[in-house]
């Protein structure tokens, strides 16, 4: 789980294969070849009923789904022009436009020192 603030505001699961999980318990970078990570959004919004309760706004939970339910496949021959990996994106079901995954791999660019995947496992 994690909390993206900023623009995006929005409390997010971040799910994977078995092959993903093990790499992610086993601290093993690059991914290897089979990885699959997925992610998937709700609005990150305050809870009126705990907030009423403690008498100040300290609790947030999930609102609706936000933002599709983007993938990440590790292939490194398929996709070796972007690091390796391959990135889909879902609205309601239907894929994103190509615009839309054209701005995955740079953002994910970033963070090369962890085979551009954000989000670090959490036991």
């Amino acid at each position: 789980m994690a909390h993206e603030e900023g623009s995006l505001n929005d409390i997010r699961a971040i799910l994977g294969n078995d092959i993903a999980i093990k790499a992610y318990r086993e601290g093993k970078l690059p991914f290897p070849e089979g990885s699959i990570i997925a992610r998937v959004a709700w609005s990150y919004v305050p809870s009126q009923e705990n907030n009423k309760t403690f008498g100040r706004p300290q609790s947030f939970v999930a609102g609706p789904p936000t933002n599709g339910v983007q993938f990440m496949v590790k292939d490194s021959k398929k996709y070796a022009a972007t690091g390796g990996w391959g990135f889909g994106h879902f609205n309601d079901g239907k894929p994103a436009d190509q615009a839309v995954l054209q701005s995955c791999f740079p953002c994910h660019q970033a963070i090369t020192s962890r085979d551009l995947v954000f989000t670090r496992y959490s036991p």
